[in-house]
């Protein structure tokens, strides 16, 4: 398979006054093109830390992410924002769906957003033909995720009108509206049942044979591990051997 991301040497450390807390301690990684990658270890160890670096919300102290052989971590932070909007897709443990707006739009909204953050609504006459096809469009793609994993039925549905599983569902799809390379997900069934754990797996593994996106999914849940096509260990800052 052709490498996606290369974790070079990866440390990150946090820091109170003089005291340092030393999370990763050289981190060495490939992760491949349309593989489930399932990172595991114990609560603490800098899983989560290790994810909000990989997506681009934090800087390592010193180490390269190199994704498709082009280092991240020299961008500056409008182009880090951009390469995050573009190219990364991600899913909550707590799924962080907006309360006012139904599936639908909660989906559609990733790219809604994307697209008003290029051109500003003082710039964009709201009315004209370009934006009403654009927009149609980003519902249309919703609505066909929202078909994929499972909730034609549920379109229009309020967050607080659906099982955690299904809200679960709806976020996987908001992860996919802008067609990134790779979806990072923290923990995404730590919050619900075990069958609905293998249900929103399922979904995955659909979604993935489908799109050939990568997935790399935080977890100390064995039984989500044992269903991704490679897993890895973080132990002491460090991925075991």
């Amino acid at each position: 398979m052709d490498k996606l991301i290369t974790i070079d040497n990866l440390h990150k450390s946090f820091y109170d006054g003089d005291s340092e807390l030393k999370v990763l301690k050289g981190v060495n990684l490939d992760i491949y093109k349309s593989e489930i990658l399932s990172i595991m270890g114990a609560s603490g160890v800098g899983k989560s830390t290790l994810l909000h670096i990989l997506g681009t919300l934090d800087r390592p102290t010193t180490g390269r992410i190199l994704y498709e052989d082009e280092d991240i971590t020299t961008f500056s932070e409008r182009q880090l924002a951009t390469f995050r909007n573009n190219a990364i897709g991600f899913v909550f443990q707590f799924h962080q769906l907006l309360p006012e707006f139904t599936a639908l739009e909660n989906v559609a909204m990733g790219r809604l957003i994307k697209t008003s953050k290029r051109n500003t609504f003082r710039d964009t006459d709201l009315n004209n033909n370009d934006t009403d096809l654009n927009n149609n469009s980003t519902y249309e793609d919703a609505q066909r995720l929202l078909d994929d994993v499972g909730l034609s039925e549920r379109l229009d549905h309020y967050p607080s009108q659906l099982s955690g599983g299904e809200r679960q569902r709806v976020a996987i799809a908001r992860a996919l509206i802008n067609q990134p390379k790779v979806v990072l997900a923290d923990e995404p069934t730590g919050n619900i049942d075990d069958k609905t754990s293998q249900a929103v797996l399922n979904v995955l593994q659909k979604i993935n044979e489908r799109l050939q996106q990568t997935f790399i999914i935080v977890t100390h849940d064995s039984h989500l591990a044992a269903r991704a096509d490679r897993t890895v260990e973080l132990v002491d800052g460090k991925i075991a051997d």
